[in-house]
């Protein structure tokens, strides 16, 4: 065999072996988390979410008091129960990580919406036209999206198209076609203003089903259309409701005004029967009022932050490590996760608090309970401490003696100046040089200054604070992952972000070394020779520099792991690199203003800021009373969801979008409201993915409804030990067997 040939099967078979060792590529989407539990701080039958601690599930915050309700609660509820007296989860056995068959727990209620014709125009039961049927109709979430239970009955559900807003109106002129949406439409056939009458037809996929003259002659009754057809399960029902308040006459045209518009999908009938399937989960109850399933098989929890415990396709269990974010050595923690797979905008709720039961020092969130707020799941119990904890707050701090929030005076809400505190303290974080190779104090080497860094969250973001001084933030560059190894042969470069790279200049396996540069924007900061010989002080690179407000301060680490040969090329291996922007650093100082926040404490122990202005809420549920540039309070409408008739609802919130490059599938822009949390980086977005108990993709189903971990180059195999004279050649273990078949056949 000529030699070609032979260099063209190495090449190929090393190609495979690289294809075999690089994971799965996926993009990775933002998550909502769900209220975190302690398995050692929690009873088996604690372990409950409701719309208001988990964002999978569909608020409404004008239904609070009832969502949140002990009995006759409606709305989403998950929950564990535990059915065989063994292994239960929580503080009687705070390691157990199985999760029994049918032990996890959905149930879902409907709840009653009026109709706009009837709220809008303050209509009651004697006023309301009977075509309705009644004042209300009900609305019924299904794993977190909202439908319309068909006649009240919770096993028939179905689209929402339109449910025009109270202050919305179409103006239509004879010719016009109206898309509700869904392929339904409604085209205005001729406007009579002299008769006071319009004339429409409601049509689906361009063939009409109702058509009428409506008169719009100041009568409730005579101005309300109403459609009712034979579907799903039942004859002779509602699905279609428009209320013509005018027609009026321009200079060139007449026109009819068209409000309350109501619209299902009459044609796409969810029936829920006992015994279906939905992603691993078994209808066990279906009757008019409820719908209950549980799933049909056992949960086994891989304790591992960085793995999704699925148990629907996009919901699942956030875990912390064993032992890492609990009161107890062999606890967790355990939090529901909505991924966000469709592009669209999303907004992220904090905990919801009602005026009429929360007294004026209650309302205070943190990272646990606003997702606005960084949170880690393997900190949990030093960001929840009632003591000496650290992240973030946000909370309210009656000052003046008058006009507190609470329940002491439900109605006020005004937040006075310098009532709403934010409050921000430092974290430590091991270096992963020193977590993964299992350092401590005395082999630590003495570059690093110690063990640790600290992360400081600010506003949402996590930075770094600067030699533990939480009023020096840097953005952090880099900080790769233990699994994470970063695979480069001379003349490669490694783009690190922020105009940062790595510059491999030479490797000597003889040698056992390595020559880099570090650059930013092309100019070179440090560069180093490291051996890689097996002691972590020699492996350990560091760099120091003058910047923010201290001399000589760590801002690049990275650990030579080794140098090897493939058959064509020598590598290095880098791992644990860790970077901050030493050229952008924020300096926090007494005084200054932030987004309407000013600074009253900056030290190097923690930052706290209040608002520059009072604040008055504006109680409509579809206002945003901003705060900040992205924070804001939203709140029901007065005496709603409260249980006081002049309290109100209210809850911190941001909106985060997902772009559709970003999402994990293409999918129609939607609009949803989430709990808390968007994945923050280093904790809620995780890589790996437990699929044990995720549903797979399939026809059958009864229902309807960073860098790469490895990155390796062209040419390079598995490391080898083996070494060759200067900057020779080392062939991977693969690649040593591969050769010498050749070389017998030659």
């Amino acid at each position: 065999m000529n030699l070609g040939i032979q260099k063209a099967l190495s090449s190929l078979f090393v190609a495979f072996a690289i294809f075999l060792m690089l994971p799965p590529l996926g993009l990775a989407a933002t998550a909502i988390n769900g209220a975190p539990l302690d398995t050692n701080a929690t009873s088996s039958d604690g372990f409950c979410w409701d719309a208001t601690t988990f964002g999978g599930f569909y608020y409404s915050a004008n239904k609070h008091k009832d969502l949140v309700a002990s009995e006759n609660w409606f709305g989403e509820r998950l929950q564990y129960i535990e059915t065989d007296d063994q292994y239960e989860l929580g503080k009687n056995n705070p390691g157990n990580h199985v999760i029994g068959e049918e032990e996890l727990v959905y149930s879902t209620r409907q709840f009653p919406n009026k109709y706009k014709v009837v709220s809008e125009l303050g209509l009651d039961g004697s006023t309301t036209p009977s075509e309705l049927g009644g004042m209300v109709f009900y609305k019924i979430p299904w794993f977190g999206k909202p439908y319309v239970a068909v006649e009240n009955d919770a096993t028939q559900l179905a689209n929402l198209v339109i449910d025009q807003e109270g202050s919305d109106k179409k103006i239509l002129k004879a010719g016009d076609v109206w898309d509700l949406g869904k392929g339904y439409s409604l085209t205005v056939n001729q406007v009579d203003v002299e008769g006071n009458k319009v004339w429409f037809s409601l049509s689906k996929d361009g063939e009409e089903l109702e058509s009428g003259i409506v008169n719009a002659d100041g009568t409730v009754e005579s101005q309300t259309f109403t459609a009712k057809a034979d579907f799903g399960d039942g004859k002779d029902q509602l699905y279609f409701i428009t209320y013509v308040d005018s027609v009026f006459v321009s200079a060139t045209d007449s026109f009819a005004v068209f409000k309350y518009t109501w619209l299902i999908d009459k044609d796409d009938i969810l029936i829920i029967k006992e015994g279906d399937e939905y992603q691993g989960f078994e209808v066990k109850e279906a009757s008019e009022d409820e719908l209950v399933l549980k799933n049909t098989g056992s949960i086994t929890l891989n304790l591992d932050k960085d793995v999704k415990n699925y148990f629907t396709d996009s919901w699942y269990f956030m875990i912390s490590d064993e032992g890492k974010g609990s009161t107890s050595p062999n606890g967790y923690v355990i939090c529901p996760v909505k991924e966000l797979s469709k592009p669209g905008n999303y907004t992220l709720r904090g905990v919801p608090f009602d005026t009429g039961l929360t007294s004026s020092d209650e309302f205070c969130w943190d990272p646990t309970t606003f997702g606005g707020l960084y949170y880690s799941i393997n900190k949990h119990k030093d960001l929840v401490a009632s003591e000496n904890w650290f992240g973030e707050r946000l909370q309210y701090i009656e000052t003046d003696g008058q006009c507190e929030l609470g329940k002491n005076n439900p109605g006020n809400n005004v937040i006075g100046e310098e009532e709403l505190v934010y409050s921000t303290k430092q974290f430590p974080n091991k270096y992963k040089v020193v977590s993964e190779l299992g350092l401590d104090g005395s082999t630590t080497p003495s570059e690093l200054g110690g063990m640790v860094f600290y992360k400081i969250p600010w506003f949402g973001k996590p930075y770094v604070a600067v030699e533990n001084d939480a009023t020096q933030l840097a953005n952090l560059v880099i900080d790769q992952d233990g699994s994470d190894k970063k695979i480069l042969k001379a003349g490669d470069v490694w783009e690190l972000g922020k105009g940062y790279s790595l510059t491999v200049n030479q490797v000597d396996v003889e040698g056992n070394k390595v020559w880099f540069s570090l650059s930013k924007e092309g100019e070179e900061l440090e560069s180093g020779i490291v051996n890689a010989d097996g002691t972590v002080e020699s492996q350990t690179f560091t760099a120091k520099a003058d910047f923010g407000d201290g001399k000589d301060q760590l801002y690049f680490i990275t650990y030579v792991d080794s140098v090897f040969v493939s058959s064509f090329y020598s590598f290095a291996v880098f791992k644990y690199t860790w970077l901050i922007d030493k050229d952008n650093i924020l300096i926090i100082e007494n005084g200054d203003e932030y987004q309407g926040f000013e600074v009253k404490e900056a030290s190097e122990n923690g930052i706290v800021l209040k608002n520059s202005d009072s604040i008055t809420l504006n109680l409509d549920k579809d206002k945003n009373n901003y705060f900040t540039d992205s924070w804001y309070f939203q709140t029901s409408d007065e005496g709603k969801g409260s249980t006081s008739p002049s309290g109100y609802v209210i809850y911190p919130a941001t909106d985060v979008v997902i772009e559709a490059e970003k999402a994990s599938e293409s999918a129609d822009n939607s609009t949803e409201e989430a709990n808390v949390a968007d994945a923050a980086p280093g904790s809620n977005e995780s890589k790996n993915v437990s699929p044990d108990y995720r549903a797979a993709p399939s026809s059958s189903s009864k229902i309807a409804g960073s860098e790469d971990s490895e990155s390796y180059p062209e040419g390079a195999t598995e490391e080898s030990s083996v070494k060759l004279p200067g900057f020779g050649i080392i062939s991977g273990i693969s690649g040593v067997m591969i050769c010498l078949l050749l070389r017998r056949k030659r």
